[in-house]
């Protein structure tokens, strides 16, 4: 493993071009845009070893979160609730910490008429309420394959939401290059070469083609 831990570094272009391309296709199919920050981290548990050497990890958890968004609209729809159509886009890049344990930064990129906050997704006394951050946290217990322990809720926290933890972008808005701006400038943070393994073979970044 040959991870670059001396300093932040240069950003790779190829990357950055991508997170540009996947964000306008976003904000071309809804000018207004959601975008959310996230970091998913493994548990210390009998699997780590497992899930170091899991290339699906990232497409299960995709996978999971759309279903979770597609029935939540139906419930709101059956409901008689308006609802707005949402396609999860996102980039998502792997690193390793000193440790050499992995993890992945993603951005989410979501229709902002569908799904305009996080929500509340710390636990209240009757338990976690139903919102875009829980959906979150579940989708990446489900891709771990921890789902089936009585108490899984208790990795929900292997789920981090970096403050600030979203931004919005509106088209129409008289701020939209500054807050464009200033959000390709947080987003491009998953293109540093910093802390990425390139000896594996194996990808350290991603994004949806759609």
């Amino acid at each position: 493993m040959v991870i670059n831990h001396a300093s932040q570094g240069p950003l790779n272009a190829k990357y950055v071009a991508r997170i540009q391309d996947t964000l306008c296709k976003a904000l071309n199919e809804y000018p207004r845009t959601l975008v959310l920050r996230i970091d998913l981290r493994l548990p210390d548990n009998n699997l780590t070893h497992e899930y170091s050497l899991d290339s699906t990890l990232i497409t299960r958890f995709i996978v999971s979160l759309k279903a979770q968004i597609d029935a939540d609209l139906l419930r709101k729809k059956n409901n008689g609730k308006r609802t707005f159509p949402c396609r999860v886009r996102y980039v998502w890049a792997r690193e390793f910490g000193e440790s050499g344990k992995k993890h992945y930064h993603l951005a989410l990129f979501l229709n902002k008429d569908a799904y305009a906050y996080l929500g509340n997704y710390i636990p209240i006394d009757k338990g976690y309420p139903h919102n875009l951050g829980v959906m979150i946290m579940e989708a990446w217990v489900r891709a771990l394959n921890l789902h089936d322990e009585d108490d899984y809720q208790k990795y929900y926290p292997l789920v981090h939401f970096p403050k600030p933890s979203y931004a919005h972008l509106n088209k129409t808005s008289t701020h939209f290059n500054n807050d464009y701006a200033e959000v390709i400038n947080r987003v491009c943070y998953l293109a540093k070469e910093y802390s990425k393994d390139s000896s594996d073979k194996k990808r350290n970044f991603g994004c949806s083609q759609y």
